[in-house]
Parts: C-alpha cells; structure tokens; sequence
C-alpha cells in the first residue's frame, strides 16, 4: 500500500513537495548532492533548462512508477505457473523463461501500460505548472501549459486547437501502440 503513495497524492501537491526538495536554498536535493561532496555549491535545480527539465521528468516517474508497477504485477499474476514449471523441468533458464515465456505473455500488458503513460505524459500540467510554469524560458512549457496559457490569455481558438492536437496525438499513438502489440478483433 505504501508503494502507491506517490501515485495517490495529486499531482499538485506532489509538485510543491518537489518544488522544496529542489529548493536552492534549503531542498533536499542539494543537501545530499553537497553533503555526499558532489557539488561544493547549491545547484540551481529548477533555474536551467536542463536542470528543470530533468527535475520534472524525476518527479513524474516518481509519481507514476507505482502505476505500472500495479499494471505488470497484474499481468505476472495472471501467467500460470505450470508454464514456469514445465520450461523448468525442460531444462530452460531463467533468462531463456524470461525471454520465451515471461515477456512475450506480457507483451500485452507491457502495451497498455505504456499506453497509459504516454497519454498521462502528453496530458501533464499540475507537475510542470507548480514546478516551473513552463520556465526557465518556456523550456519545460508542456502541450497542457500552453493549450492553458493561450486559454487564459483568450486565444481559445489557439487553446483549443492544442487541446485537440493532444487529443489527435493520444488517438494516433493509442492506435499504433494497439496496431503494433499485436491485438486484434475479439480478443488479444
């Protein structure tokens, strides 16, 4: 229960939480990069392009690994056993069971999973607005923060041509991830 933490806390708060952890002045992230000796300076987490860029993309595995960590344990779940046992008794190793056995049977799974992601990923605000707001130099601004800020500053003909330029990317990826994990009519 307490992997899932991460995954339940709104991303919002999650992204406040992440803010003071790449605090200059007192975040976590520079305590330890100091105190283990890597840096004699505070490193300016989220005033570079990269650096914020690299600060967004840790928070957000964080907080969606728990995800589909629950997704693949459900599809190792679901593979029978006795698979495992005969490939054993067949003198097969674990490497070979994993290729032969584990991973095509999870081949599925592995597709939903990453379609999930990736829609989750073309569609994040919250994280990138509280850490960033698309800075420094609109570097991190998301396909979300600039449908947002065009929407805010009125342009909704811009906004929305965002929106929907996110909605037709998630409908083209969602069909060629489908199209090339091998599902078809009636089933997988």
């Amino acid at each position: 229960a307490c992997v899932l933490v991460p995954w339940a806390i709104p991303a919002a708060v999650s992204g406040r939480v992440w803010e003071l952890i790449y605090n200059y002045n007192y975040g976590l992230a520079n305590f330890v990069v100091q105190g283990v000796g890597l840096s004699a300076e505070p490193v300016n987490w989220l005033g570079t392009s990269i650096g914020a860029f690299w600060a967004i993309v840790a928070a957000d595995v964080w907080k969606t690994t728990p995800f589909v960590a629950i997704i693949l344990l459900a599809g190792l779940a679901a593979v029978p056993q006795s698979i495992y046992q005969q490939a054993y008794v067949d003198g097969a190793h674990f490497v070979q069971r994993f290729f032969s056995i584990t991973l095509p049977l999870l081949k599925p799974v592995i597709v939903v999973a990453l379609l999930f992601r990736t829609i989750d990923a073309l569609r994040i605000f919250d994280l990138v607005y509280v850490l960033t707001s698309g800075g420094p130099g609109g570097e991190t601004t998301s396909l979300s923060v600039l449908g947002y800020r065009y929407l805010v500053g009125g342009d909704y003909g811009y906004g929305s041509t965002v929106s929907v330029f996110i909605f037709l990317l998630a409908l083209g990826l969602s069909i060629t991830y489908v199209k090339l994990g091998g599902f078809r009519e009636g089933g997988a």
